[in-house]
């Protein structure tokens, strides 16, 4: 795979979730656009992890930042975060300045693309839904918060599953190492840069979900998204205002 063609692929995962985001898009032209963008990134990145892995393609290990700049329901932004993270191969650190949340993402190029591109659509599509399903109100928030920590569990099982239709479809292609144990040794790659850049962490205990009639019905709005400490600071930042 070539720059040239890594650069056609991103820029039409891009047009199909801008596409999937336009306004005048109809619901069901936007389900299609999603579930094709996310195949196709799915199906990308096990792609450039098997090139990688025999030395064709250069997939390099670091990192980027994300910053949630929300006044409310952060907790829920970096909930949707680590969904996407952990179904593409990364690691991630968060910590807080003057009210902002920023996160630092690390893993492999290509998987930091995507989970860059991905919370871009996601964090828009649960905003949308949880506005048009549970607008803001007195005595919402509750709701709101187990909606939206629904919208992000389904959504990273529908990310994994594109995966794993990805691997299936790749291993029955080629006669290389079987997708699994690529994978399985980028994230063990991942895992020990990621102990470079953040050496000194924690992990953060999930809240229990207080309203679970919320929790489903968030679970089914990813369901119609058909997504098929402080740490020291490197390489390229990337910032979302969600």
């Amino acid at each position: 795979m070539t720059t040239t063609a890594t650069e056609k692929t991103i820029e039409r995962i891009r047009r199909l979730l801008a596409v999937a985001e336009h306004p005048n898009t109809s619901p069901e032209e936007a389900k299609v656009h999603r579930e094709r963008a996310m195949a196709l990134m799915a199906k990308y990145n096990v792609e450039r992890a098997h090139l990688a892995a025999a030395g064709q393609t250069p997939d390099e290990l670091g990192t980027s930042v994300l910053i949630v700049d929300v006044k409310t329901y952060q907790l829920e932004h970096l909930y949707l975060i680590g969904s996407i993270v952990d179904a593409k191969t990364c690691r991630a650190v968060q910590w807080k300045v003057n009210g902002i949340t920023y996160v630092l993402v690390v893993g492999h190029t290509s998987d930091l693309d995507a989970v860059t591109m991905l919370y871009a659509s996601l964090s828009l599509q649960m905003s949308n839904e949880v506005n048009t399903i549970l607008p803001a109100g007195r005595g919402r928030a509750p709701a709101r918060k187990a909606f939206m920590r629904g919208f992000a569990s389904r959504v990273g099982e529908k990310l994994r599953e594109a995966n794993q239709q990805a691997a299936a479809e790749a291993d029955a292609s080629n006669g290389g190492p079987s997708t699994e144990l690529v994978l399985r040794d980028r994230a063990t790659a991942v895992e020990q840069y990621f102990k470079t850049k953040a050496p000194n962490t924690g992990t953060v205990k999930a809240r229990p979900v207080k309203d679970y009639g919320a929790f489903l019905a968030g679970r089914d709005a990813g369901d119609r998204a058909d997504v098929g400490g402080r740490a020291r600071l490197g390489g390229d930042r990337r910032a979302i205002n969600a």
